[in-house]
């Protein structure tokens, strides 16, 4: 496996941050966007038999979920019941709390939670704006920017969840922004093709200009995707964040 010198030296010295997203987590909950999709979906053609919910992206039904129960906390009630609370963690999970004193992910399941508790680490959960004030530098620290499935009202799923996020979550988002731009930045888990990430990154770049450091994606992306990610100043590491985040330790010396 070969992993970029100056990506170990960085997590070696403390001054890299990783930003998990879905991937990481599918093989441990075995829930994905469609999963959650087509639940609601059903739930809506019960009342509504020509409703089509195959074609609708994930964003669009919980709006519409939302619109039809006429109250956003039973959607966001109906998502976290959707996802398992008690999955254990992956090798993935384990070596990222033991590697990273920040994780910045978009994940509602509680993986990372359980994989802190399982080796014994203290550990600050932001999953709120309310949450952002208890951010410290000087602890292992959790940002969930899209909530946290224990809380459900934090739940980021509707199109006005997204587009308000930058006014909503202020606090949150200048904490995020200060990470990605302070760190080297590892993504795992993403396409990076997910909207709202890609409108916090470019928030990011609007506020810092762009990162002096150079990022790195791990996972697997066509010729023309890496082609855009090393344009973007990310370079691909093709590899399973299964295999390759243990490994990432283990030549860190962790």
């Amino acid at each position: 496996m070969l992993i970029p010198s100056a990506l170990i030296e960085a997590v070696k010295k403390k001054e890299a941050v990783i930003f998990a997203g879905a991937g990481i987590s599918l093989k441990a909950t075995q829930v994905s966007a469609k999963t959650l999709r087509d639940a609601l979906g059903a739930d809506i053609k019960k009342d509504y038999s020509d409703y089509e919910y195959e074609p609708r992206s994930m964003e669009d039904v919980c709006d519409e979920y939302a619109a039809v129960f006429s109250d956003r906390t039973t959607l966001v009630n109906k998502l976290a019941g959707l996802i398992p609370k008690n999955a254990a963690p992956l090798a993935s999970h384990l070596a990222a709390v033991k590697t990273f004193r920040f994780i910045v992910t978009t994940n509602w399941d509680m993986l990372f939670e359980a994989a802190y508790n399982q080796i014994g680490q203290n550990y600050q959960s932001l999953s709120s704006e309310a949450d952002a004030p208890n951010f410290n530098y000087d602890f292992h620290n959790l940002v969930k920017i899209h909530g946290s499935v224990d809380r459900p009202l934090t739940l980021i799923a509707t199109s006005d969840d997204f587009e308000s996020y930058v006014d909503t979550h202020p606090q949150l988002l200048d904490r995020v922004t200060n990470l990605l731009h302070q760190n080297t930045v590892l993504f795992v888990g993403y396409g990076l093709r997910d909207e709202h990430v890609r409108r916090l990154l470019a928030h990011i770049r609007q506020q810092r200009g762009p990162w002096a450091r150079r990022n790195y994606a791990v996972g697997f992306y066509d010729t023309v995707r890496t082609k855009l990610l090393q344009s973007r100043g990310i370079e691909v590491l093709p590899y399973d964040a299964v295999d390759f985040l243990p490994e990432l330790a283990l030549r860190a010396g962790i």
